[in-house]
This record gives structure tokens, C-alpha cells and sequence, in this order.
């Protein structure tokens, strides 16, 4: 992934569905840099970025980003693709939404974490279905998505990652 990395071009974001992809990638960096401060990458809890040794997924996230902005800034029919691709996603999660039930999310949640969450009152459920959904999906990582920072020793305000 280092090598891809370093190897693709930095791309500009002109079009709405890269403007997209840029703001997902920096969600997902943001969610990275958490991870990152919080030990996940060296068993470093408070790790700084500067001295993070294992760099491999920074490099996946930079170099899809790279991939994707650059191909959708310069080919038009691949670009309606990740338009495509944005629009699917949020039906195919409307669907798998409507569709949950609290002993599929009890059952996927245990195959995917290996552990199994306390049953709730089924109107509980119902009304937070959408944080089950994500617990499911993502684990932790959705409630740091939603993190916000009061400092500028943030991750938002470090320099991008990969680049």
C-alpha cells in the first residue's frame, strides 16, 4: 500500500462526487487519527501520529482516496459510477434498516464482534434502531465518526494523512 500510495497523484476535487469522496476520506481519516491517539495501531495509548511506526491502513485510506478522486476527476463514466455507488449505499442502508430485527442484530453482532449485547424492550429497539445498526456495522468506530473537538490539538487540525 506504501508503494501505491507514493505513486499516485494527488487529485482535485472539481466535481460533486469527488467534493464527496474528499469528505468521506476525511471523516474516515478523522476516525483514523482517533484510533491512532487511542493505541490502536502500536499498543501506544496516546500515540502520536509523527511516531506511529505501523502505517498501513493510513496508506490503504490515502492511496483509495488518491484512486478514486483521480479517476473520477478525469473520466466521466467512472465518476457517475461513484455517484452510483454513493446513492446505492444509502438505499441498500435504508433497507438493511428497515429490515433489522434485534435477534439478527444479536445473532451478526456476535459473528462479526464475538460477543452478544444484552437483550432490550422491543419499543427501545424500534426507537434506536439506527444506533443498532451502526453498533453492528462498525463496532466503535461510528461513535468516534460523530466525535467532536473543542481543542486544535484535534485531529482535524493535523496535516492531512498520506499526503
Amino acid at each position: 500500500m506504501r508503494v501505491f500510495d507514493r505513486v499516485l497523484p494527488e487529485a482535485r476535487s472539481r466535481y460533486p462526487q469527488s467534493r464527496m469522496l474528499e469528505h468521506l476520506f476525511q471523516q474516515l481519516t478523522n476516525v483514523y487519527l482517533l484510533e491512532v491517539y487511542c493505541g490502536r495501531f502500536d499498543d501506544v495509548p496516546q500515540q502520536s501520529f509523527a511516531n506511529l511506526k505501523d502505517r498501513n491502513f493510513q496508506h490503504f485510506l490515502s492511496a483509495a482516496r488518491k484512486m478514486l478522486l483521480f479517476i473520477g476527476d478525469n473520466d466521466r463514466y467512472y465518476r457517475a459510477w461513484i455517484g452510483l455507488a454513493f446513492i446505492a449505499a444509502k438505499e441498500e442502508y435504508g433497507r438493511a434498516l428497515e429490515r433489522l430485527t434485534q435477534e439478527e442484530f444479536r445473532s451478526s453482532h456476535f459473528e462479526t464482534w464475538e460477543w452478544t449485547p444484552l437483550p432490550v424492550c422491543d419499543s427501545y429497539f424500534q426507537g434506536s434502531k439506527s444506533e443498532f445498526l451502526e453498533m453492528m456495522l462498525t463496532g466503535h468506530l461510528s461513535n468516534l465518526l460523530r466525535k467532536r473537538f473543542a481543542s486544535s490539538k484535534s485531529p482535524q487540525s493535523k496535516k492531512k494523512v498520506g499526503g
